[in-house]
């Protein structure tokens, strides 16, 4: 009985398997520029202030994605103001970042090109050392690179302990937004 044909041809056949089939999970990563938008207004409630940054990561451990921004490169055009918030509020050098989790079960991928799908999902939010859970509402557009995403969710930097700023008689508002507009794509 010859046997080495057999053991040939079943490895050639495993290699086959191995090479066309997909892996078990596709690590997503960030593509191209990000838009992150922190929103808060100030009281009198006609202040306005918008914190943008292009300077976030994704991570992805085949369970769940973990958006990372670093605070320090937050800007709201007013150079002052940047520097209280990251050196007094935010505290930048103790709590260089803010995270958001999601499970990957739990967002609706569309498959199709052009397709949308939105939903709404329940992610731990982290910031100043200290997470909360937020509701995060996302649209999920499939597109010839992978997915584009757009969320939002609310969330209160007085559950984080931040100290709430005030500054001239100007106070902002504990209760924000933060809005996430991002491309991801298989790795």
């Amino acid at each position: 009985m010859h046997l080495l044909p057999i053991r040939l041809f079943a490895a050639s056949v495993a290699l086959a398997v191995l090479l066309v089939a997909p892996p078990a999970f596709a690590a997503f990563e960030a593509a191209g520029p990000a838009k992150i938008v922190f929103n808060a207004t100030g009281s009198p409630s006609f202040l306005d202030i918008e914190g943008a940054t292009s300077d976030v990561a994704v991570t992805d451990d085949g369970t769940s994605l973990r958006f990372t921004v670093w605070l320090d490169t937050v800007t709201t055009g007013i150079e002052l103001r940047d520097e209280h918030m990251k050196s007094k509020f935010h505290q930048t050098d103790r709590f260089p970042t803010a995270d958001l989790v999601v499970s990957r079960d739990g967002v609706k991928w569309p498959t199709e090109l052009g397709k949308a799908e939105t939903g709404t999902l329940q992610a731990p939010f982290t910031a100043h050392g200290t997470s909360e859970t937020v509701k995060v509402d996302y649209t999920v557009r499939k597109s010839k690179a992978g997915w584009n995403i757009r969320a939002t969710f609310p969330f209160d930097i007085s559950r984080h302990g931040i100290e709430v700023p005030s500054y001239l008689g100007v106070t902002v508002e504990p209760a924000m937004n933060a809005d996430v507009l991002i491309d991801i794509v298989d790795r």
